[in-house]
């Protein structure tokens, strides 16, 4: 492996690794508190609470079974880049409060 193309594997790797430490420094009771600040439950369920259009997010219940921290990263920060026909909004948080939610929604 060349010196350049180890660069550009270290370029690519390094936010990947920095996304996933920030997921686990994340705070579950304060993820807790933004995902009842940003009513997340009107359009998912999790652990059999849900709002009017759960059928719409569908349910966050094993979330950490489907999917890592990265993923859900990416997800929250854009969900139409992660998958386009997406109906659910950018969430605007900072790094901090997606890492504490993210925290909270791979809890057990």
């Amino acid at each position: 492996m060349t010196l350049r193309s180890s660069l550009t594997l270290l370029l690519i790797a390094i936010p990947l690794l920095t996304s996933a430490a920030r997921a686990q420094t994340g705070d579950i009771q304060a993820g807790q508190a933004i995902y009842a600040a940003q009513m997340c439950s009107l359009c998912h369920s999790r652990a059999g609470e849900s709002g009017p259009m759960a059928h719409v997010g569908g349910p966050l219940d094993g979330l950490a079974s489907r999917r890592d921290a990265a993923w859900i990263e990416g997800y929250l920060r854009d969900p139409k880049s992660v998958i386009p026909n997406s109906q659910m909004p950018k969430t605007g948080l900072t790094d901090q409060e997606l890492a504490d939610l993210i925290a909270f929604l791979l809890a057990p």
